[in-house]
């Protein structure tokens, strides 16, 4: 698992004289950020405070992308970083881009500014108050110098235990010029990293978990974002193989076993291959294991079907049987309870559910044959299908791909063969999150290679951020899948609507080179026409030592394998509706 080295200097003094900018300065140093992202003004003096430090002080174009950055840097390294913007209409901004943080339950530590008590309620300028209680675990105003270190502590606390979130600090400026008596015992350093603990599941619970896991005819497990930021792709291939049981994944917990592993079936869900999603129709037993059983897992509860035996493994005591009734609760960090699991199950015989793993893989073997015209076909324009299977390729083993919402994420998803471990990040929902996030994750993980997967729909959001990576020198690539439309909508609109007067015009754009418009920008860009050309450009990308986009001209017709899109344009017939399944 990607974690970070925090270094600090040994001292027996746990009480220090300082002022309020330079607590600030030493918080963001002791708790080992390699960047914190902002959006001026608001903390300036701190920020000055850290110029001789090798911490880059990331300012961005908006408050969202610097939420997004953050949301990329926590989920790459393991740890939260700071996020710094104004307060008013720019507050406004922060909120939008941390809740796909929210979502995905990732730790970020943002800090806005609380009006003056000499202001308030006075017409101030930029007098707008932003609730941030519906994105954060934590979200409370520091107003005295004397209590600062005990909320910070309290917010890093807050982000890496249990469920891991956002924190929201409303913060005095004034608090920055005044001194205090700072007691570090707050800042307890166990908590600059996640999870900050891994408890156990109950003992009894778990050999009940093995026995009905060995007794099931058709077991499925199911590994969510959970697996993934515990590091417990090693425990879950462990279980599978002792247990004789199939896993699938979210989005969120691709990663959890090698996807060329046999008892890998790939991401299942609304974003998926359907042969997977056919195995969680068919299973008499499913076992999630840090996922939250949420509408587009489950299929709006579709699969498993209500009545089918759920094993729920997570470290928020709120989420088994939150959606589903009959299940059996293992409380506890993913690793450390998977690992209980397999000691539980030593014992247990060779060749379990054989007949049914035959069957999960057979049904993965039909459905590769029926893609292979579009993984492997060559056509131009380029299938999407293609791209992924071809970027995965290309890239170094310990590269980390960072995927966008809508097609982007089935096609990632579906078409990207990645080995175990923390090597790919997909957004929960914000379209546009994945470029700005993918600076994020370069910026916390400068010595491996990222790459942002995005529409060309979704990179117009944030294009303004290639200068940021350029000026930072954060050498993220982007691979943009230019089909100058927000294709998702187009073919509902085709679907639905075609004999509406100028439909086009309600999701499509002009078409645009964004190879070009990274080289004005001072970036690397090159754009790709030609599927032979990608393993080529990619490589390039990934050497050329600056921030770089490959714009890939993909095929406009091109209907990703989403579930609600399933029979849709070039597809139309291949992939069963949800209802249809067995």
């Amino acid at each position: 698992m990607a974690t970070i080295s925090i270094e600090r200097p040994v001292t027996a003094i746990t009480r220090q004289r300082m002022s309020g900018k330079q607590f600030l300065a030493e918080t963001i140093r002791r708790s080992g950020a390699k960047a914190v992202f902002f959006v001026p003004t608001f903390l300036y003096p701190t920020l000055v405070e850290l110029a001789e430090d090798p911490i880059k002080r990331v300012l961005c174009h908006s408050e969202k992308a610097a939420a997004y950055m953050a949301d990329g840097y926590a989920q790459a390294t393991g740890a939260p970083t700071v996020v710094i913007t104004q307060g008013g209409p720019g507050a406004t901004n922060l909120f939008a881009g941390m809740a796909d943080a929210w979502q995905s339950h990732t730790p970020m530590l943002t800090i806005t500014p609380v009006m003056p008590g000499s202001r308030y309620q006075g017409n101030s300028y930029q007098e707008v108050y932003t609730d941030f209680r519906s994105v954060t675990k934590l979200d409370v105003e520091v107003r005295t110098p004397d209590r600062m270190v005990e909320f910070f502590g309290k917010a890093y606390r807050e982000m890496t235990t249990g469920a891991p979130r956002p924190v929201h600090l409303y913060m005095d400026g004034a608090l920055e010029g005044m001194e205090a008596d700072i007691d570090w015992g707050y800042l307890d350093p166990r908590y600059f990293c996640y999870p900050a603990f891994r408890p156990m599941a109950d003992e009894s619970a778990v050999a009940e978990a093995g026995r009905q896991l060995e007794a099931a005819e058709r077991p499925v497990m199911v590994c969510g974002r959970g697996a993934i930021s515990s590091g417990a792709w090693n425990e879950v291939t462990a279980l599978a193989e002792r247990l004789g049981i199939p896993v699938t994944t979210s989005l969120g917990g691709k990663g959890s076993i090698d996807e060329r592993h046999p008892l890998a079936l790939g991401v299942s869900g609304s974003y998926r291959r359907p042969s997977t999603d056919q195995s969680l129709y068919d299973a008499d037993l499913v076992m999630y294991v840090g996922g939250h059983q949420g509408g587009a897992s489950t299929m709006m509860k579709m699969m498993p079907a209500t009545g089918v035996r759920v094993i729920h493994v997570d470290i928020n005591p709120s989420q088994p049987g939150f959606n589903y009734p009959n299940v059996l609760p293992l409380i506890g960090d993913a690793r450390a309870v998977l690992k209980q699991l397999n000691e539980a199950a030593a014992g247990a015989g060779t060749g379990l559910h054989r007949p049914w793993i035959d069957k999960c893989q057979g049904e993965l073997a039909e459905w590769r044959a029926k893609e292979r015209s579009h993984t492997h076909g060559g056509a131009t324009p380029i299938r999407p299908e293609q791209l992924g299977r071809e970027l995965a390729e290309a890239l170094p083993a310990d590269a980390l791909v960072v995927a966008d919402t809508g097609y982007s994420a089935a096609w990632s998803g579906a078409f990207m063969d990645l080995p175990a471990g923390k090597n790919f990040i997909a957004c929960e929902g914000s379209l546009g999150w994945a470029f700005a996030a993918g600076i994020g994750a370069k910026a916390g993980a400068p010595d491996r290679p990222v790459v942002s997967f995005i529409g060309d729909g979704g990179f117009w959001y944030h294009i303004a951020e290639l200068e940021t990576a350029v000026r930072n020198r954060i050498n993220a690539v982007t691979v943009v899948l230019n089909n100058h439309a927000l294709v998702f909508d187009t073919h509902l609109l085709q679907a639905f609507w075609s004999a509406s007067h100028d439909v086009d015009m309600l999701s499509e754009f002009g078409d645009v080179n964004f190879a070009e418009i990274a080289g004005q920008m001072g970036a690397y860009g090159v754009r790709v026409t030609d599927p032979a050309d990608i393993g080529a450009a990619v490589r390039e990308a990934v050497a050329a030592d600056r921030p770089a986009v490959i714009d890939v001209v993909i095929d406009h017709g091109a209907v990703a394998p989403v579930a609600f899109m399933a029979g849709q344009g070039s597809r139309g017939g291949m992939l069963p509706a949800p209802e249809k399944m067995k």
